[in-house]
């Protein structure tokens, strides 16, 4: 006995897809939805719902499942001071040379996400148009970096083959997550190719694969 899965397929505009997060984001969307857009260097990019109305009511957060543009460093020089807040990384992906890559009826629609960090004790936070998730938010517990207390996991990423990314040319890809090492002071953690937790030197290039969320107006 064989089993037939489909899904619909809709060609809506990012306005519209605004509509129906104004409507009702769960009556609309569900985790795992994907949402494919041409960006503007001519590649394509595919964006899953990782979230519906995770952290508020009238939301869904989506991140592309691959990396969009070349590696990049999450700083300059091998430290995390300052965490996600003051990271090269953060620079980069919410400067012109990346945010260019993405078209303006995107860009029009999407509405600033918070990220909040503990390090050493101390709170620190920010908000950003393009965001990497925290460890917490894609592994649901605490492994590399301290928990912040209030982060919860994205329920896609219960599924360890949807941690994994991919490079522009194919590859398996080491991916940057926002939240620095409590361990060590020259790391951010990351996942790695097989889906897994890990660290890296923050001065080291790895794959960059935004989030961002649409929210009710």
């Amino acid at each position: 006995m064989a089993t037939l899965a489909t899904k619909k397929r809709q060609i809506l505009s990012w306005g519209e897809i605004k509509e129906l997060v104004n409507q009702g984001a769960a009556e609309h969307f569900s985790v795992g939805d994907e949402i494919t857009q041409e960006l503007t260097n001519g590649k394509t990019a595919v964006f899953a719902v990782i979230g519906v109305n995770h952290y508020q009511d009238g939301e869904i957060v989506l991140r592309s499942k691959d990396c969009i543009g070349p590696s990049h460093r999450m700083n300059k020089r091998a430290t995390n001071k300052g965490g996600w807040k003051a990271s090269y990384g953060r620079e980069y992906m919410n400067g012109e040379e990346f945010m260019k890559l993405f078209p303006d009826d995107l860009l029009a629609v999407i509405s600033k996400k918070k990220t909040v960090q503990m390090i050493q004790g101390e709170t620190v936070e920010c908000e950003d148009t393009f965001w990497l998730p925290s460890e917490y938010e894609v592994f649901g517990e605490e492994l590399c970096a301290e928990y912040n207390g209030t982060d919860k996991q994205f329920p896609y990423y219960t599924e360890r083959r949807n941690r994994i990314t991919f490079d522009e040319n194919g590859g398996w890809e080491w991916g940057w997550l926002a939240s620095p090492s409590s361990v060590n002071a020259t790391a951010f953690c990351l996942v790695s190719s097989n889906g897994a937790a890990n660290t890296s030197n923050a001065s080291n290039s790895l794959g960059v694969a935004p989030g961002f969320v649409i929210r009710k107006s």
